[in-house]
């Protein structure tokens, strides 16, 4: 039978049978439909329409009725707003180029949920391009353990698949950009999820207890061999870098981090710092001691997408027209709200959701233990209808829970204060464009942090950056993946009762 596809105002024809999955048909097809929640049918984002008909796609079994019928799909979110913006905390040291002919590198961060990409020149570190998008696996879920299980049951070759079409499309977009038809080098950092997806690695031990990945090292590879070659590009020669995760840690902590600590100066800083990354997933890195002698605390928190606005009733990505910064009126009870692009709101994005929660506390319309005062839910625009729940509420507590206790273990392990911490680095698009005074109203940090953050943008496209460019950088990326060690939270025994403490808005 024939399904008719309309989506971004192009209509497509294709195949299905009757008692297929819709959802597993328009993915076999190459349509992108979003499914955070891995597609079981609890995040509502996999809508269709269907004869003025609206439904969920993971749930709809494909039978005769629809024959012919025309099929709308929400636009496919392409226009993400990534950050590729990295601070550069410590000079850039070039050094694995000395030749006077022209040499370039390429730098990339796969997230989770977006890319990252810098092409330099290797003699002198001059940024020429950078390239920024979504990546194309989130519709086959929202978070690295939905991945791992679609991997599992049999999607991993998809997920391979989506990645490297992906980094090819950012590659080329820079290359045309620029002029340039030659490249030396690429080097690639991820969190260990999406470097097992890039290379094709089984993902089975990542989904089971204890969680462990079955490569983490450095890898010395050639391009072609992993994305074949480009049409019109000379790439036959050029190398390809996988840089490591951590050697002591689970399959949560990976080179993204490693790559961050490098941007951060880690092992010529003294003092007490924290590096919190609050991407699709959380992952933090204490670091500390002498110069000689530096110690690596790292941990990695269960915190879903709520900050992503993954299982938001009506989140969207960081795309225009998503509410991305929101104030509460209270002499007219009316939120104030800017949107991504300064377009009509289409929804809200992970900073809006923060904002909205943080004023909920902030303007007491809602007691200690997050129950809205006034209904179950909040109208935040009225023209669209845009409004957020208690059970968006209950999301958003799962998750600041889960990041602030991470950051109170991490302490204790290391017995240290709030006070004695010097610098509190954020990490991410994310943590770039948070309100930092609303994100400690809220308690996701602790208001001894407020003077003390420092937002550094995209500290693993930074750190991958350093490496690619140095044989130095990368030796110290090298050392501090043997160095680091891991506190596991679900096995610590404080972890449970810090959560439910921390579940509270106070």
């Amino acid at each position: 039978m024939q399904l008719k596809v309309r989506q971004n105002k192009r209509l497509t024809v294709i195949s299905a049978k009757p008692g297929e999955n819709l959802l597993s048909v328009l993915r076999r097809d190459e349509f992108l439909v979003a499914a955070p929640c891995g597609g079981v049918g609890t995040c509502g984002k996999c809508t269709v329409k269907i004869g003025g008909e609206v439904c969920l796609a993971c749930q709809t079994i494909v039978d005769a009725h629809m024959d012919g019928k025309e099929m709308y799909l929400a636009n496919d979110e392409n226009a993400f707003d990534v950050l590729n913006l990295y601070k550069v905390l410590r000079p850039i040291v070039c050094d694995r180029f000395y030749a006077l002919d022209a040499a370039f590198g390429i730098a990339i961060d796969i997230g989770t949920t977006t890319l990252a990409f810098a092409l330099l020149d290797m003699r002198d570190g001059t940024q020429i391009a950078s390239y920024s998008m979504a990546n194309s696996q989130r519709v086959f879920g929202a978070d690295v353990l939905s991945r791992i299980d679609f991997a599992n049951k049999g999607g991993l070759v998809k997920l391979c698949e989506c990645i490297h079409r992906d980094i090819r499309q950012g590659i080329m977009h820079m290359l045309k950009e620029s002029s340039i038809k030659n490249i030396s080098t690429v080097a690639v950092v991820g969190n260990i999820t999406m470097l097992h997806l890039l290379l094709k690695l089984p993902c089975d031990s990542l989904g089971a207890y204890p969680f462990t990945p079955v490569s983490v090292e450095m890898r010395n590879l050639r391009f072609n061999d992993i994305f074949g070659s480009i049409a019109s590009y000379n790439t036959e020669n050029c190398a390809l870098f996988i840089l490591p995760s951590f050697t002591k840690t689970s399959a949560f902590i990976g080179a993204d981090i490693a790559a961050g600590l490098i941007a951060c100066n880690w092992c010529e800083n003294a003092k007490t710092n924290l590096l919190i990354d609050l991407g699709t997933n959380g992952e933090m890195a204490l670091f500390f001691g002498s110069p000689n002698e530096k110690k690596i605390l790292t941990t990695s928190t269960a915190m879903g997408p709520a900050f992503e606005a993954g299982n938001i009733s009506m989140g969207v990505g960081s795309v225009p027209g998503a509410i991305a910064k929101v104030s509460y009126l209270p002499n007219s009870n009316v939120f104030s709200y800017e949107t991504i692009g300064e377009l009509a709101p289409i929804g809200i994005c992970g900073t809006g959701v923060i904002d909205i929660v943080a004023q909920l506390v902030i303007h007491g319309l809602v007691d200690e233990s997050g129950r809205l005062k006034r209904g179950d839910a909040l109208t935040i625009v009225n023209q669209p209808n845009i409004i957020f729940t208690q059970q968006d509420i209950s999301e958003v507590q799962l998750a600041k829970s889960a990041v602030r206790s991470g950051i109170e273990i991490l302490l204790q392990t290391a017995n240290v204060c709030y006070d004695d911490i010097d610098k509190v680095f954020l990490s991410g698009g994310f943590g770039y464009k948070i309100n930092v005074e609303n994100a400690c109203a809220l308690g996701l940090l602790p208001p001894a942090f407020a003077e003390k953050v420092v937002s550094i943008g995209n500290s693993a496209l930074g750190g991958c950056v350093q490496a690619l460019l140095s044989r130095v950088r990368e030796s110290e990326m090298l050392e501090l993946v043997q160095l680091a060690e891991e506190i596991s939270l679900a096995n610590h025994p404080s972890f449970s009762d810090l959560f439910m403490e921390n579940m509270m808005m106070r």
